[in-house]
């Protein structure tokens, strides 16, 4: 998601980036200055999403609080809480890569890695989707409302971590030295043991 933001900034180059970018030790920079303006672009993508899947999640309520769940309200109105918070969080996070005077310098090999974290979390708010539709679907069959509540509280709270891991990392690139903490490269398996 994030190199697709990348290319589409490197289309946009005029005629002086072009020209800035082939001098020795400038090209880096611009790379990097691309990839921070796309690191915002998919952050702002990914909490759009999150702000439909909001969205979806108010007419749950309507319809729950429709069918007489009241009850369980609270409960749901916690996780739309939860999926604001975080949709806030990624809108305002501060942008993802060193510049080239900033003390902390990230290495090609960990800007790959927090696309990594990106693409995951384009996952996970795919996951939150499927988990309103499912929660959606309880509450028009009234069947197992609580537990599809819980199972979409918990991929918000996955997703909440996830973030939060990102966050860590920008700010300890050396975090992402180690090959557990960033999710697997997309064109990998993962195995569950």
């Amino acid at each position: 998601m994030a190199d697709n933001f990348v290319e589409f900034a490197k289309g946009q180059m005029g005629a002086v980036e072009r020209l800035l970018k082939g001098l020795p030790g400038i090209s880096g920079y611009i790379d990097k200055d691309m990839r921070r303006d796309a690191d915002k672009r998919v952050r702002e993508a990914i909490a759009a999403s999150l702000a439909q899947s909001q969205a979806a999640l108010t007419g749950v309520q309507n319809a729950l609080l429709k069918g007489g769940g009241l009850a369980m309200m609270d409960e749901v109105n916690d996780v739309a809480v939860n999926m604001q918070t975080l949709t806030d969080r990624i809108k305002t996070a501060s942008y993802g890569y060193a510049g080239l005077f900033d003390p902390v310098r990230i290495k090609e090999q960990q800007l790959d890695a927090l696309v990594r974290f990106d693409r995951a979390m384009a996952q996970e708010v795919g996951a939150i989707n499927t988990s309103i539709a499912a929660l959606a679907q309880a509450v028009k069959e009234r069947t197992d409302v609580a537990s599809a509540i819980d199972q979409l509280g918990a991929k918000v709270q996955e997703l909440n971590v996830l973030f939060s891991k990102r966050g860590e990392a920008i700010q300890a690139p050396g975090l992402l030295d180690d090959p557990g903490y960033a999710p697997p490269p997309a064109d990998l398996p993962t195995t569950t043991e």
